[in-house]
């Protein structure tokens, strides 16, 4: 027979942790969000080949205008992936067009991105 509150130790525990992990989380957020974009260089000239709306999401769905920063690093919820996300989405195109046997800007050396 199990005596009453046998486990109450380990869900208190539990709870306790998921509070400071939600904590953690939410901290872990908002510095993500307050932490200075480093500057891209981005010369749409070097990408008028390129149909706008596939960098520009924000024209078809009708979410928004603007530089990309406008929404990816201004909210919340998605400011924190922002910098995996245009590393994937950027350097991921670079490396198709490279595989395809084009001229595809840089791929991995920051400094020519980030200047």
């Amino acid at each position: 027979m199990t005596r009453p509150g046998r486990y109450a130790g380990a869900v208190a525990a539990v709870c306790v942790l998921l509070a400071l992990g939600y904590g953690f989380a939410s901290w872990r957020q908002a510095a993500i969000a307050a932490r200075p974009q480093l500057p891209v260089a981005f010369e749409h000239l070097d990408h008028n080949k390129m149909p706008c709306a596939d960098c520009h999401h924000n024209f078809v769905d009708r979410t928004g205008g603007g530089a990309c920063y406008n929404c990816h690093k201004l909210t919340p919820e998605i400011a924190a992936d922002m910098e995996a996300m245009f590393h994937d989405f950027c350097r991921g195109c670079h490396v198709r067009t490279r595989m395809e046997g084009a001229d595809a800007g840089p791929l991995r050396q920051c400094s020519l991105c980030h200047r």
